[in-house]
């Protein structure tokens, strides 16, 4: 049993760094269903929000009673003096959603309409990695995170990404 250690150890350090990822641990509580008339980017928003405990977006989704575009969110969180990052939609440089991931921010992310007319999708990035993709679906009321393949996460992203830069918790 001894021997196997420094061979076990020995792999570990072989593994290449980059290739090491963790998932943005987004506690149950910080989790915003989706409400009534489709609210999910507020509570992307708010759920970010309330991961790096930024106290001006908790309780947002039960303020805004109506959808948001992403235009709507930038505009609550500019009001707010809260910095972020934001990449519009038609935009795919996925260089902004590693780096959120790597330093435990999340990210709030647009995802196509299903069919024309019938409105986009938004929810919140936990983990980016080379084949997998998680994330938490604000209708889904059980919370649960969600893993996509990346290429399916890659057909439904519309390219929007908004990262709250203020430091999460470590």
């Amino acid at each position: 049993m001894m021997r196997t250690f420094p061979v076990f150890a020995a792999l570990l350090l072989w593994v290449p760094l980059g290739h090491i990822r963790a998932e943005v641990d987004i506690p149950l509580d910080c989790r915003i269903s989706n409400l009534p008339p489709g609210r999910c980017g507020w509570c992307a928003l708010e759920t970010v929000g309330r991961h790096q405990h930024i106290k001006s977006l908790i309780g947002l989704t039960e303020k805004k009673a109506c959808q948001a575009r992403p235009e709507d969110l930038i505009q609550v969180l500019d009001s707010k003096g809260v910095t972020y990052r934001l990449q519009c939609r038609g935009q795919f440089d996925i260089r902004i959603l590693r780096q959120a991931m790597q330093k435990n921010h999340g990210a709030v992310v647009g995802f196509r309409e299903v069919q024309p007319g019938a409105g986009g999708h938004i929810v919140t990035l936990v983990d980016f990695g080379p084949d997998e993709v998680r994330v938490i679906d604000p209708n889904d009321s059980d919370h649960r995170v969600r893993t996509l393949t990346r290429d399916r996460f890659m057909h439904w992203w519309d390219g929007f990404v908004l990262v709250l830069t203020s430091d999460p918790p470590q």
